[in-house]
């Protein structure tokens, strides 16, 4: 069984070999289809920006900062409280074998939350 840590009461965490501590947001997972995930698109909202280097056109993107997917419709509140989301690194994270464990561990998280 994998540790589970939680952040707050929104959030736990997922301790992954590959990709680090990630966070999961529990509405995002609630809502999340674990047999399936899009690449390019991330379940909590965020545009991606920060990973792939391609501009939001947010304020503090065109100024060369960090732009915390704020310009999203609706933004990654992991990111923006400065964790690293596990909904995230499924959509923008180029390494599939990670993309496994995650998911992985996310349903071992959603079994064990409604347990």
């Amino acid at each position: 069984m994998m540790n589970i840590k939680k952040y707050d009461e929104h959030a736990y965490e997922i301790d992954t070999v590959s990709g680090g501590k990630l966070a999961v947001d529990m509405t995002t997972l609630k809502n999340f289809d674990l047999s399936n995930h899009e690449h390019g698109k991330a379940a909590c909202g965020c545009c991606g920006c920060c990973f792939t280097g391609d501009c939001c056109k947010d304020v503090d993107c065109v100024n060369g900062k960090e732009c915390g997917a704020k310009d999203c419709h609706e933004a990654c509140r992991e990111n923006n409280e400065h964790h690293d989301c596990a909904f995230c690194h499924l959509a923008f994270d180029t390494d599939e074998k990670s993309h496994e464990e995650i998911l992985k561990d996310l349903k071992e998280l959603s079994q064990a939350l409604a347990a």
